[in-house]
Order: C-alpha cells, then sequence, then structure tokens
C-alpha cells in the first residue's frame, strides 16, 4: 500500500517528466521551425531530456531557452507534438484493437478481408494522432513549467556539430 508520502513522491516524479517532456517537444518543434533537420527527436526523463539532432549546443542552449519562455508565457500547443512516440503508440494500438475486431472469428480467407484490414490500418493512423494529442495534453506533458530551470546542456556524442546533447533540469525546492 503506498504511504501519501510515497504517492506525493510519485505525482512529482511524473510531473517532473511530463514538464521536461513538454519542453522537449517544445524544443524539437522549434529546431524543426529553424531548419535542423531529420535525425531528431528527444527522450525524457525525471532530471531533463536529450535531444538527438546535429546542432551546436550554444544554437541549443538559444533554442531551450526560448522554448521555456515560450511555455512560460502559455504557449501550450508546443507542449503537444505531432511526431510523439504517444501518438505512434496510440495509433498502434487503436489499429491492432479494429484489426482484431476485423478479423475476428470468422471463417473468411484472409485475402478476402484485406480491403477492410487497410481500412482499419488507415482509421488507426487516422484515430492514433488525434487521441494520442489528447493524451498527450492530459497525460504525457504538462506545459505549466511552474519554476522549472535549465541547469545545464552537455554534448554527449561528440561531433560537429554534436548530435545528442542531455538537457538537465530542476526545480528549486519551495521556501
Amino acid at each position: 500500500m503506498l504511504t501519501d508520502t510515497m504517492t506525493s513522491a510519485l505525482k512529482d516524479t511524473i510531473n517532473r517528466i511530463r514538464r521536461n517532456h513538454a519542453l522537449e517537444h517544445a524544443v524539437v518543434t522549434l529546431l524543426l521551425e529553424r531548419g535542423v533537420s531529420p535525425p531528431l527527436g528527444g527522450y525524457s526523463t525525471r532530471g531533463g531530456f536529450f535531444i538527438v539532432a546535429a546542432v551546436p549546443t550554444a544554437d541549443l542552449a538559444e533554442i531551450v531557452a526560448d522554448a521555456l519562455a515560450k511555455l512560460n508565457a502559455g504557449e501550450s500547443d508546443l507542449a503537444v507534438s505531432p511526431h510523439c512516440g504517444t501518438n505512434l503508440a496510440t495509433g498502434a494500438l487503436i489499429t491492432s484493437l479494429i484489426t482484431r475486431l476485423v478479423i475476428g472469428k470468422r471463417k473468411m480467407p484472409l485475402w478476402k478481408r484485406l480491403p477492410l484490414l487497410a481500412a482499419a490500418a488507415i482509421a488507426g493512423g487516422l484515430l492514433g494522432r488525434r487521441v494520442g494529442n489528447v493524451i498527450q495534453r492530459r497525460y504525457t506533458t504538462l506545459a505549466r513549467m511552474d519554476a522549472l530551470q535549465v541547469v545545464s546542456i552537455t554534448p554527449i556524442l561528440q561531433g560537429d556539430p554534436p548530435r545528442l546533447h542531455r538537457i538537465a533540469t530542476r526545480i528549486p525546492a519551495s521556501d
């Protein structure tokens, strides 16, 4: 059984990850807007996030600061990304559920069900993005940054420019 302290700590951890996920999305959006081309992506943790992109550290620092300022100014749409893994996972789940319904336990040959299976895949893809965006907005990102601060931006995979950076964040303790 979870104690109140454990529940509070778990909620705090989840919210930190959600805030970092929102900031990660905002950073990727701004990188795309500034012409950084794929491969491009991110991965969020409790203590920050990683950015995969061929971008100089100084440029990334400027973009991270801009993304944080925009989120703090209320631009919450930056927290939701059409490229998020949440959308991909949601689309795959919806597609598999629809496909399972189509296949069912019928004794019909597979080739006769191919048009229905193709329609299921299309429906799953279309619904996945819409439902995935709702899931991001409500559960996997948190656009309200509160007092979140960027502590450091460290290149991990060296190159010219670096291909992987670690962005460390923190939320100062309340007085």
